[in-house]
């Protein structure tokens, strides 16, 4: 009897123990989950604060003291930083409700899962900024500061006079800001409240479009250095005139896109000084006469004219090539002799105040005859100047306002109709006929000197009227 007594006693105890504890960890549980009504569980980020144990209220009181005490870091090239406070941009905590659905998510009887659960919120906190005061402090940094803005360049070729050719030029980065999307990257940061952006990694700088290493920038440099290889001399007989990239790459240029143009301004205004300095059509000539004298005389159509839009478009096309080339120009008018001396050795001279003519072929004079020119006193003088021969022709009718004059050797060498030939209706040559009885502008030469003449001259020989 007293065995079995102690035996209920003992089983009741055990009972009773396992109760009570039960009882108790029910009661414990119960209160932790009363404690996680009201508080986060442990290791809760929300928006980077540590809200564990924390009530909604106290995680309310940590926020509007971060916030206030809140600066972002800006990163910028060239190792530069600045920073904004909360303050310079109106930011403030707005109290939506977010923080108390996270901890209304956070089930307080389930507190025991919370080991397994995620507890990391980043879109828990509502912030705001003054958009005024936003706006001035952006406008503000020093990353806009005019004096120290340095824009993009891109990469370039500049030419090196001492080795003629050209170098690639790097490009440079600057430090130009995108406005409108730093403007948008800044406010997101700070209404994260990250601790710091980076200009760079944000991609809000204004980059180079094209490198060094750019295929269309070495193409260029590639091309440019191709037409300043260009070498042309224009022979000129006894001159010439070399031109080279010394004085090409003046004219060259290269687009955004790195195409590389000649400009055909600059090369028409080369080809225009070429003519200039060349060109003999109607110069004023130093000429030594067959008989000694020193003698000016300009005017006439006789010489050389260069032909410049068909040689500006010649020398364009030449550049390109990058070549070394000797060659003459275009011409739009020839003459007998490329020389300086473009008159030569075979030439018709008369003299206006000697009233004598000479044919002169290659060095020797073989004819030697007075004339009868141009009637002065009726205004008929004969035009001086260097002309040449134009045609030449035989049984020739000249006409007139009142005359016809059948005449056996014509050899006109002006295009109004002023030329030489035979005269079988004047008996008596030289002297001062010409100052009363002269002809309308002609060189009335004697027969047989007229015939010689014919017989031994060509078209485009030059005829030198002087005084």
């Amino acid at each position: 009897m007293e065995e079995k007594e102690s035996k209920n006693t003992s089983s009741w105890s055990t009972g009773k123990k396992v109760g009570v504890i039960v009882a108790a960890v029910i009661v414990i549980y119960a209160l932790i989950s009363v404690f996680f009504h009201f508080h986060f569980f442990p290791g809760t980020e929300i928006n980077g604060y540590k809200c564990g144990f924390h009530s909604v209220g106290k995680v309310k009181e940590m926020i509007e003291k971060g916030v206030g005490e809140y600066t972002i870091s800006i990163a910028e090239r060239d190792n530069k930083k600045e920073s904004v406070a909360s303050s310079d941009v109106g930011l403030t905590f707005v109290d939506d409700g977010r923080l108390e659905k996270i901890k209304e998510g956070q089930k307080a009887y389930a507190w025991i899962t919370f080991p397994f659960i995620n507890k990391k919120y980043s879109d828990g906190v509502t912030l705001e900024v003054d958009e005024t005061s936003y706006e001035n402090a952006f406008n503000g940094l020093n990353a806009f500061d005019e004096n120290q803005v340095v824009a993009p360049v891109d990469a370039w070729s500049q030419y090196n006079e001492e080795t003629n050719s050209y170098d690639i030029v790097d490009e440079i980065y600057g430090n130009t800001v995108k406005r409108e999307e730093f403007y948008t990257a800044l406010k997101e940061a700070i209404i994260r409240q990250d601790d710091s952006i980076d200009i760079e990694e944000a991609g809000c700088y204004e980059n180079p479009a094209y490198t060094k290493d750019s295929e269309e920038v070495l193409q260029s440099n590639d091309t440019l250095n191709k037409y300043v290889s260009t070498d042309i001399v224009y022979d000129f007989d006894d001159r010439t005139q070399e031109l080279t990239g010394s004085t090409i790459n003046k004219w060259l240029s290269v687009t955004k896109k790195f195409k590389v143009k000649v400009n055909e301004d600059k090369a028409a205004k080369y080809v225009a000084k070429l003519a200039d300095k060349y060109d003999t059509v109607g110069i004023e000539r130093h000429f030594t006469s067959i008989a000694g004298n020193d003698i000016d005389v300009k005017g006439g159509t006789y010489g050389w004219t260069i032909d410049q839009k068909a040689e500006t478009a010649k020398l364009v096309k030449q550049i390109k090539k990058g070549k070394k080339v000797t060659r003459e120009p275009e011409y739009s008018h020839y003459a007998k002799s490329r020389k300086k001396n473009d008159i030569g050795d075979t030439y018709v001279e008369v003299d206006l105040g000697s009233q004598h003519m000479w044919f002169y072929k290659n060095g020797e004079t073989v004819v030697s005859t007075p004339v009868v020119t141009g009637n002065t006193s009726l205004g008929r003088g004969t035009p001086t100047g260097v002309y040449y021969i134009l045609y030449k022709t035989t049984n020739y009718t000249l006409t007139g306002q009142g005359y016809a004059s059948p005449v056996d050797y014509w050899l006109p060498f002006t295009h109004s109709g002023v030329g030489i030939h035979d005269s079988s209706w004047r008996s008596s040559y030289g002297g001062s006929i010409y100052t009363y009885d002269g002809s309308h502008g002609c060189v009335n030469t004697p027969y047989d000197a007229v015939k010689t003449i014919y017989n031994n001259i060509e078209s485009t020989y030059p005829v030198v009227v002087h005084w």
